[in-house]
């Protein structure tokens, strides 16, 4: 596949390594900022492990949760929504060979409480409609969560959602638009104004305008990309001086963009 560069770039000088993540997290796979708690940021490692971790900008780890209720195979991503619950994304699948995949919600813990756990509220069984993908990426907007997949060989990243409503039965997600990136997406955050939407892989960031939710069908073009080669860019949030990127590698990076 190949593709029309669509986008205006920007140089490597608009990004700025701000920390280094705790070594006690291994491969830190997703971050999002709390809104609640300053300077408060929550990741978690890739694969089985169970635990949440609230860290600040520049990586030291300010507590640990254990997350109960929760059986990981790949935990890729983590997303909050307007009420302060937690979302984390069990979705990774390398080899493309998951039947299934789950989403957990879970309510955004005082990294002050004391507590050492935290318990899964709600849960949610998937699959996608055409056979597995791999995905490390989720959002939630209103009642409704979205899946971002990577991108193969003959697919740019896809888009699915479903409803947040109740169910124990397995839930086929509904496709939705693709994103033109000639890359592998690792996570997508969006703008606390709902106005932009960022997408990070292994080339750097992608912004895309947004006006609340995603199409239900088409290509989503990118108006700009911060190009910043990093093989293990794994998370991304927002914050007021632009988005927080964190890699598995451990290193944090500002990509100097406003977030509005």
């Amino acid at each position: 596949m190949v593709l029309i560069s669509i986008v205006s770039c920007a140089p490597a000088a608009d990004v700025e390594r701000i920390g280094t993540i705790d070594p006690e997290i291994k491969e830190c796979s997703g971050v999002v900022a709390s809104r609640r708690f300053p300077d408060v940021f929550w990741v978690h490692s890739d694969g089985a492990r169970e635990h949440l971790y609230a860290i600040n900008r520049k990586g030291a780890i300010l507590t640990e949760f254990k997350v109960k209720g929760a059986t990981f195979h790949d935990w890729e991503d983590i997303t909050l929504d307007a009420n302060n619950n937690l979302y984390a994304a069990d979705t990774g699948d390398n080899n493309s060979k998951r039947p299934e995949v789950g989403v957990y919600q879970f309510p955004e813990p005082d990294p002050k409480s004391g507590k050492k756990s935290v318990h899964v509220a709600r849960q949610w069984r998937l699959r996608y409609p055409t056979g597995p993908r791999d995905c490390e990426s989720i959002v939630v907007l209103g009642t409704n969560c979205f899946l971002i997949s990577k991108m193969t060989r003959n697919r740019l990243p896809e888009v699915f959602t479903f409803p947040l409503q109740d169910s124990t039965e397995l839930i086929t997600l509904k496709p939705m638009a693709h994103l033109l990136i000639d890359s592998p997406v690792t996570a997508v955050a969006i703008a606390p104004d709902g106005k932009r939407l960022a997408a990070i892989s292994k080339m750097g960031a992608f912004f895309f305008n947004f006006d609340g939710t995603f199409p239900s069908s088409g290509i989503m073009r990118p108006f700009r990309q911060v190009p910043y080669f990093h093989q293990s860019m794994e998370g991304c949030t927002f914050v007021p001086e632009g988005l927080l990127v964190t890699a598995e590698s451990r290193e944090i990076f500002l990509f100097k963009i406003p977030a509005h």
